[in-house]
């Protein structure tokens, strides 16, 4: 039976890729497809999912044997669900990834590749493959929770967590039915790509990923870290994802690949998007390569399809996590969105002794290995959230993304 589940995305070019892999993958259902701000603004990040479904039935309309691949996802007998969520963060400035998406989150595909964009829809049609619903999405993920069994759907969050904060926010008890959370987002100890410490999605709302990461601490559910740590270093060559007959681009082996057949509808739309991407990161001085952070979480949500809760035991083979204990910057002047780990070693978190104005500051207070400073006691939680530490590898990324979006065998 497959893995039913919630994509919480604001697409975004890996978005894209991530979504397709959903879609493409028998061991999951997705039964609502939730819009947020981020990559863009989050109408437009709906519109981009629009996209995604016009360039897809294309796809299966003019090259038969993709229909396959897709069949389940494009199944017209339960229609996913699509539905606008937040457009602003929590709390503080709004901030948008335009710098590397684009203005409309797809390398502005909307202005240049014009035949990509579906026509407008007419609000009393249907949409073939979609059920879109005027229900704020946060509504939505709590009617499907609701509806469906404990512990049965999992939400993979591929953007800032505003929209699962408001639905907790709105009802924990209901949210708290969720099987697990899984989520692209935070750096631990690895630089930031948005700023110096600070990896976009937590940054875009670090409000709301604050009382995600709250909830999990006070066992409400469980919550599952893909963060720059882990996603940077699983990349997939330009090479294989811009098709030659748009942009001839050599392999790792320094040969340009052969047409060897005209690009389909997912290609042309794939490639359009990233000739700016590319660009963009050899201006950074990166490798001629795609960063596969959004595709790696659907990767975890498909390796463990059906998997209970109880993340501890989550053993698929060449799949590691570890708990790590943090917490999230909110108001920094330099370090929003940063995940601050603490590395004194004395068993406290986030604990700032300047606050400490008592007379146990003198030395008045039992101090062991089961108490902070003096006498404080310290909690342990056993509900610290899991990180992703290790993965089957890049290439079995490579294998597997390829092979089910595009049919190619790797």
């Amino acid at each position: 039976m497959a893995q039913k589940i919630i994509i919480d995305t604001d697409p975004g070019v890996d978005d894209v890729l991530a979504i397709l892999l959903a879609l493409a993958s028998p061991e999951l259902e997705v039964l609502l497809i939730s819009i947020v701000f981020g990559n863009t603004h989050a109408q437009l990040a709906h519109d981009n999912l629009l996209k995604i479904y016009y360039n897809l039935s294309k796809e299966i309309s003019e090259i038969p044997e993709s229909k396959e691949r897709f069949k389940k996802a494009l199944s017209n007998h339960k229609k996913t669900k699509l539905a606008l969520g937040e457009d602003d963060p929590i709390d503080g400035e709004k901030s948008v990834a335009a710098y590397f998406h684009g203005p409309d989150g797809l390398s502005n595909i909307t202005k240049t590749h014009p035949q990509l964009t579906p026509p407008k829809l007419d609000p009393s049609e249907q949409h073939d493959y979609l059920e879109i619903t005027q229900k704020p999405s946060h509504q939505v993920m709590l009617d499907i929770l609701r509806e469906e069994d404990d512990d049965s759907v999992v939400i993979v969050a591929l953007g800032p967590l505003t929209n699962l904060a408001h639905a907790f926010r709105n009802d924990p008890e209901t949210f708290s039915k969720v099987s697990r959370i899984v989520w692209m987002g935070g750096a631990l100890d690895h630089p930031g790509n948005t700023s110096p410490v600070a990896e976009f999605n937590c940054f875009a709302d670090p409000y709301a990923a604050n009382e995600i990461l709250n909830g999990c601490k006070k066992g409400s559910f469980e919550l599952i870290l893909a963060p720059l740590d882990i996603t940077t270093p699983h990349s997939i060559p330009f090479s294989d994802l811009i098709h030659p007959s748009i942009v001839s681009i050599p392999d790792k082996n320094g040969l340009i690949p052969k047409e060897s057949k005209n690009a389909g509808p997912l290609e042309i739309f794939i490639s359009s998007m990233l000739i700016r991407v590319r660009g963009l990161q050899a201006s950074f001085g990166l490798r001629d390569s795609m960063e596969m952070h959004d595709p790696l979480a659907i990767w975890f949500a498909l390796s463990h399809a059906s998997r209970k809760r109880n993340t501890e035991a989550l053993k698929e083979e060449g799949w590691e996590l570890k708990q790590r204990d943090f917490q999230i910057e909110r108001i920094g002047e330099l370090t929003r969105g940063m995940c601050i780990i603490d590395k004194r070693g004395t068993g406290e978190t986030g604990v700032d002794r300047s606050k400490d104005e008592d007379l146990k500051s003198y030395g008045i207070g039992k101090k062991d290995e089961e108490t902070g400073r003096m006498g404080e006691k310290i909690e342990k939680s056993k509900n610290l959230p899991w990180v992703i530490t290790n993965t089957p590898g890049p290439e079995e990324l490579r294998r597997v993304l390829l092979g089910r979006v595009f049919g190619d065998k790797v």
